[in-house]
């Protein structure tokens, strides 16, 4: 009974809910080329046709549009709040898919992916809003959930793929946008963001809205506008520009940008994207059969989706530093045994049975599901101190789309001219060397408030005092 009683339990669902609902058709994004390339690289094709470099470019490009979205959406952060870019990034990503949907040359399909491109910073965005409208205990596999629908958009666009045109693809994946924008109205705005603009009247309205007004709850609203409140008086009459630059060599700051940018490296070099996008080029290389393929990359999806409902429990019980050290290990010993079993089936087929290598696929993307990429867009959606969030995004966001453009710009090029087992042997390398360096500085997060995180970035014993807070202003 406590629990359908728990009326602010369900205020946070009803928010995750509405990112649930756009996730999905950022599922759809993440996994579109895996339908558009086939179509336009067919030469059968009657509709719009391409080279397989120009395919590439197609995928490749929405990484670095990414450089207007670095500009526009942190700015948009600081300005108009996360409830109005939710309602931008839905926006402009069903507006891409429009454009796909009425496309009649290449130029067209550029576009599309160019505009979604903007945006594509916002899979940082939406995570920094789960975590501030989310409980801390809940945070985890909230943020965990989210992925878990980012999966399910892949699975769909994956199988209507197989009956349906791309273009019909494109069509119905506006459609979880336009229901997220009409979710996102009934928002209330961020505390934090609300405490950060100095709107604390608002901020404490809106914390009570969404998290209730025990002692525990008071104590970290409280927590956050006195934090807010030092921050404000430190800045004030200080030069903007001058203010942003210093604090970027900060302890504070430095720390989890270098964090972000490995674990935006690792969630790409274990396959988060290329595998949504490539997936069915991986698989028929391996195979020699497009529809063996098919459903190999079906099943993919579906493990993906099953090890995200797994991890929600996983990332409940474990600390982010366990998670990630633990699967991470499995992951590159995974990636390293692909590109081994892949090299022994070309050159002594005889010794290897033909399916193992794609098996040993799925097994990977299970551990990197279940393990890897919830705890990575976890701690990115609470590492960041608040007076840092829109510098961070805008920083990590340049290391997220240049890695991401290059990813699918040059995946299926490696793949074409040195085989899948360089493709997987430099990509868990990379990962290998991300992973060393993390375990020496990544602090632990779990069911840590947002304001515990950033108390411990800047070396303040929690629970934060205002004598604390006097300390660490005296000292800037």
């Amino acid at each position: 009974m406590a629990l359908f009683g728990d009326r602010y339990m369900w205020r946070q669902y009803a928010i995750l809910l509405t990112d649930f609902v756009c996730s999905i058709s950022s599922g759809f994004l993440l996994a579109f080329p895996s339908v558009l390339n086939p179509a336009i690289l067919s030469p059968n094709s009657t509709d719009i046709k391409a080279t397989s470099a120009q395919a590439s470019s197609i995928a490749g490009s929405q990484g670095l549009a990414g450089a207007a979205g670095l500009v526009l959406l942190p700015f948009c952060m600081n300005s108009i709040g996360r409830k109005s870019v939710h309602i931008v990034i839905n926006f402009v990503m069903g507006f891409g898919f429009l454009i796909f949907s009425l496309a009649t040359n290449i130029l067209y399909l550029y576009a599309g992916r160019i505009i979604q491109g903007v945006i594509l910073s916002g899979v940082y965005v939406t995570s920094i809003m789960v975590a501030e409208y989310s409980d801390p205990t809940r945070r985890g596999y909230f943020i965990t959930i989210k992925k878990g629908s980012v999966a399910l958009g892949s699975l769909t666009c994956h199988l209507m793929g197989i009956y349906c045109t791309w273009r019909q693809c494109a069509i119905f994946a506006i459609f979880p946008n336009l229901l997220a924008i009409i979710m996102t109205l009934y928002w209330p705005e961020s505390p934090s963001y609300l405490a950060m603009k100095g709107r604390y009247k608002e901020c404490e309205k809106s914390h009570k809205w969404l998290f209730g007004e025990n002692s525990e709850q008071m104590k970290n609203l409280e927590d956050i506008i006195a934090a807010q409140r030092e921050r404000r008086s430190r800045e004030k009459n200080k030069n903007p520009l001058r203010t942003t630059i210093t604090k970027m060599f900060k302890k504070d700051y430095v720390i989890p940008f270098v964090v972000v940018s490995l674990l935006t490296i690792i969630i790409d070099c274990s396959g988060r994207y290329y595998m949504n996008a490539y997936i069915g080029q991986i698989l028929t290389e391996m195979i020699d059969k497009k529809s063996v393929a098919n459903y190999f990359a079906l099943g993919s999806d579906t493990l993906g989706i099953i090890a995200l409902i797994c991890s929600c429990f996983i990332i409940k019980m474990f600390g982010r530093r366990q998670n990630l050290f633990g699967f991470g290990a499995v992951c590159v010993m995974l990636m390293y045994l692909i590109s081994i079993l892949t090299y022994l089936k070309s050159n002594y087929p005889q010794i290897v049975f033909g399916l193992l290598p794609p098996i040993v696929i799925l097994v990977n993307v299970f551990i990197v599901n279940v393990g890897i990429i919830p705890t990575c867009f976890t701690i990115v959606g609470e590492i960041f101190p608040l007076e840092h969030k829109s510098s961070g995004i805008f920083t990590t966001g340049i290391v997220f789309n240049l890695f991401y453009a290059a990813v699918l710009k040059f995946t299926p090029l490696m793949i074409e001219y040195g085989g899948i087992q360089v493709t997987f042997a430099v990509f868990a390398t990379i990962n290998l060397i991300c992973f060393l360096i993390l375990y020496f500085i990544l602090i632990e997060t779990k069911d840590k408030t947002l304001q515990e995180i950033e108390n411990e970035l800047k070396g303040i014993k929690s629970p934060c005092s205002n004598e604390q807070l006097l300390m660490e202003h005296q000292k800037n």
